[in-house]
């Protein structure tokens, strides 16, 4: 599989999912529960994007490679989108797999259950 992320209209390509990647994700999902301090929280997040797309390409993604020069918010957001990148074939085929199940569901049990719902609105309640 490919992983990509695209920031400021470039792409990023990600390495495969691997363990070792998985890991360095869980490791950065626990960055705000940690004692670190709010410096030491954003290096290890930066060096986690580091690690992902290189050296060059996280620099060229923020504009510097010095923590103190960076938007802060640049390096969360890059990081929601590694997430959401590694996680999208997941959730690409749990939507396919929910499109497939609907479209077994025959047409005709869906428009007698649409009119029988029909009905029951137009039915007036007793009291």
């Amino acid at each position: 599989m490919e992983y990509t992320i695209i920031v400021d209209g470039r792409s990023y390509d990600l390495p495969p999912k691997t363990l070792s990647v998985v890991e360095k994700i869980d490791d950065v999902l626990k960055v705000d529960a940690s004692k670190l301090s709010v410096r030491q929280k954003f290096e290890k997040l930066h060096g986690f994007i580091k690690e992902l797309v290189g050296s060059e390409a996280a620099k060229e993604m923020f504009g510097s490679d010095d923590i103190s020069e960076i938007d802060l918010s640049e390096v969360t957001i890059a990081v929601k989108k590694v997430i959401d990148a590694y996680g999208k074939p997941i959730t690409d085929y749990d939507a396919e797999k929910a499109a497939r199940s609907f479209d077994r569901i025959p047409i005709d049990k869906i428009i007698s259950m649409t009119k029988a719902a029909e009905k029951m609105a137009t039915v007036p309640q007793k009291r």
